[in-house]
């Protein structure tokens, strides 16, 4: 039963009222409270009990009965009292981020469906029979600390209590002193339950439509959803500023929607820009590597909590920021700890952020010691259903590297069910199905083709011979087929029957002359030779040369190439790199510069000339006079036109 009592000055009134049932500890607790800022001198508070259990919150604040309304989202970035279970059919926004002063009082028998994105932690001091068995740290504990997650026992009641700038106002809710301790119990309270699924296989390239919604759906919402032309979804995995609960999100969610066919884009949502758009806990300028390497740990933990294990990709939540002094030093640095520390856990990294803000100071910040992503996810709300975008250069991010979030916050119904998202279109890396591990032979339901699953991807088995007779294959799903790789994930060793072996990278096989370039033998998955030596062919799931963009290093010399057009040229090292044999590296040409013609040409048409042809603009001498209404053009250019030297030769212009 759940019982109001308003009145003014109230703490004193609402303090005599509860001392019989919270004892003489809580009351004098309650005695020595100062006012908050949302209950100074003369505002008023009230007093709400639950299950026997009292505690008094600012009037304004609304309380939320989830089991009269069920649909009430729990949300942590708005002033709130929940009573009751978070539902598994709650209707939350498309996104929310950032938290503030709220509390959720839950039976303990529901506590561990995730409300808050963690597990239990300490138990509330004051209460009859209670001990204080730790609490979370301060916001600026590791990224950590905005949540913390309470036993009361005697009460049967699990607490999440979160907070902004003002802790004091839930602790003087709860009757607790102080909710800060150590950050080593911080981290503890923001970690997820201890309970581990099977891990998830690496990162998986998915192209096509997906959506993200801020509270993830319940499985039955997701099967009315499969009729949809969506086949990706966003989930909100943790972070100090991840402002919805999540009930339905746990090991077994995300192990059953795989294997249903879903993608899966796991989102961090972290600390912001020091000056940022949603109000959200920030960066401490100083402190920034150690906060984005902070922050890498926490989501790795919470990300195998959901089973999803190494080589997944994690996408960290990056909310809009004004470019410049303090934010964009304090962004990098935190992303590019973020990046090395994911990469160190053997996870994917990603970064979502908005076209003109963190996408933007990482595009310029490439090649000066930046670790810039994996993965990028572009929240430019232009509604085009395409992963290119004008503030993003085509080269950058182009091999199956991008995310694009098209439009936010919309209603759409699909099987009866109706959800508000945000729409994405995708040709990145995701958390793909499980559920069909590599070296399985598969045939479509109703079709006679057989296919082997190489890193991820379906390659054809035009003859059993190659294998040493008829195989057991296993009948999928035309739609489980569709979500395969389109080409074996990068790094996949492949072998053949007639002693081939192949390293995929960008989607082309690289022969491999000796396992000695290696030091070791690695585990590779025999094929048959059919999609070898017929590449081309759309069966073969293979490619004649690396997607552009595609980096790689050559054993045993051990330089960096890039891939565009089927050409290579030198590259800066990248943590991207695969390696592969300098020998098949020789098959495909270099990029070489061709001066072309560029007399009678504007400047701008010059540059744009010599970009075409992997050259660049080099000195441009003017005259020293020129009249102010005449156009210049070029009249003279070293070297000559139709020369060849190497990419990105620089080509003088004289101008008159």
């Amino acid at each position: 039963m759940l019982i109001l009592r308003r009145g003014h000055s109230g703490v004193r009134r609402a303090g005599r009222a509860i001392a019989p049932r919270l004892g003489l500890a809580l009351l004098a607790a309650l005695a020595s409270w100062a006012l908050p800022a949302e209950a100074s001198a003369g505002a008023s508070t009230k007093l709400v009990r639950y299950h026997g259990y009292a505690l008094v919150v600012p009037a304004r604040w609304p309380v939320y009965d989830l089991s009269a309304d069920p649909r009430v989202c729990v949300r942590f970035d708005r002033h709130a009292l929940y009573l009751g279970r978070p539902s598994a059919e709650q209707r939350c926004p498309a996104h929310a981020a950032g938290r503030t002063e709220a509390i959720l009082l839950e039976p303990l028998t529901a506590h561990g469906a995730g409300a808050g994105g963690g597990a239990g932690g300490a138990v509330l001091p004051g209460a009859p029979g209670a001990g204080v068995a730790g609490g979370p740290g301060p916001p600026s504990a590791g990224g950590q600390g905005s949540l913390a997650q309470l036993l009361l026992p005697a009460h049967g009641l699990a607490v999440t209590a979160t907070w902004s700038s003002s802790p004091q106002t839930v602790a003087r809710a709860l009757g607790v002193r102080s909710l800060a301790s150590s950050p080593a119990s911080a981290r503890a309270a923001e970690a997820p339950p201890p309970a581990r699924a099977r891990a998830a296989s690496a990162a998986s390239v998915y192209t096509g439509l997906g959506f993200d919604a801020c509270s993830a759906p319940s499985p039955g919402d997701m099967a009315a959803w499969s009729s949809s032309p969506y086949r990706a979804i966003g989930i909100y995995i943790g972070g100090t500023n991840m402002a919805c609960s999540q009930p339905n999100l746990t090991a077994g969610w995300t192990s059953g929607e795989t294997a249903a066919g879903w993608h899966l884009i796991p989102t961090y949502v972290g600390l912001q820009a020091p000056t940022n758009s949603c109000g959200c806990a920030s960066i401490v300028p100083s402190q920034a590597s150690a906060q984005g390497a902070a922050a890498a740990s926490d989501a790795v933990t919470h990300a195998q909590a959901l089973g999803l294990g190494p080589g997944s990709p994690i996408y960290d939540d990056m909310e809009a920021y004004q470019t410049g002094s303090p934010n964009t030093a304090a962004v990098l640095n935190f992303l590019s700890a973020w990046t090395a520390g994911l990469h160190a856990a053997g996870y994917t990294s990603g970064v979502y952020g908005n076209a003109n803000s963190a996408i933007s100071d990482m595009i310029a910040a490439r090649g000066t010691g930046f670790q810039e992503p994996d993965d990028i996810w572009i929240a430019d709300w232009n509604g085009e259903h395409t992963t290119s975008d004008p503030y993003v250069p085509s080269s950058d991010w182009s091999a199956h590297q991008r995310l694009h979030q098209y439009s936010g916050g919309a209603n759409e119904t699909h099987g009866g069910v109706t959800l508000n998202i945000d729409g994405d279109y995708l040709d990145g890396a995701t958390v793909g199905a499980t559920s069909i591990p590599d070296g399985t032979f598969v045939q479509v339901a109703g079709q006679p083709a057989v296919w082997l699953i190489a890193g991820g991807a379906p390659l054809y088995v035009s003859s059993w011979s190659p294998f040493g007779g008829p195989q057991p294959y296993t009948i999928i799903s035309a739609q489980q087929f569709s979500s395969l790789n389109p080409y074996p994930a990068n790094g996949t060793f492949l072998a053949t029957s007639t002693r081939g072996v192949f390293r995929v990278v960008g989607g082309a096989p690289f022969g491999i002359r000796s396992w000695s370039l290696y030091g070791v033998v690695l585990p590779s998955i025999t094929i048959d030779p059919w999609n070898i030596l017929n590449i081309s062919n759309p069966a073969a799931h293979l490619r004649t040369a690396p997607v552009d963009g595609t980096v790689v290093q050559g054993l045993p010399s051990h330089r960096f190439w890039v891939f565009y057009g089927g050409r290579r040229e030198p590259s800066l090292p990248s943590t991207r790199a695969f390696s592969v044999d300098d020998a098949t590296l020789a098959i495909f040409p270099l990029i070489t510069c061709v001066v072309p013609n560029l007399r009678h040409l504007t400047v701008a048409q010059a540059r744009a000339a010599l970009n075409r042809a992997h050259c660049e603009l080099g000195k441009t001498h003017r005259p020293r006079r020129a009249p102010a209404h005449r156009t210049l053009h070029v009249v003279g250019q070293s070297p000559r036109a139709r020369s060849t030297h190497a990419a990105n030769h620089r080509v003088a212009i004289t101008l008159g």
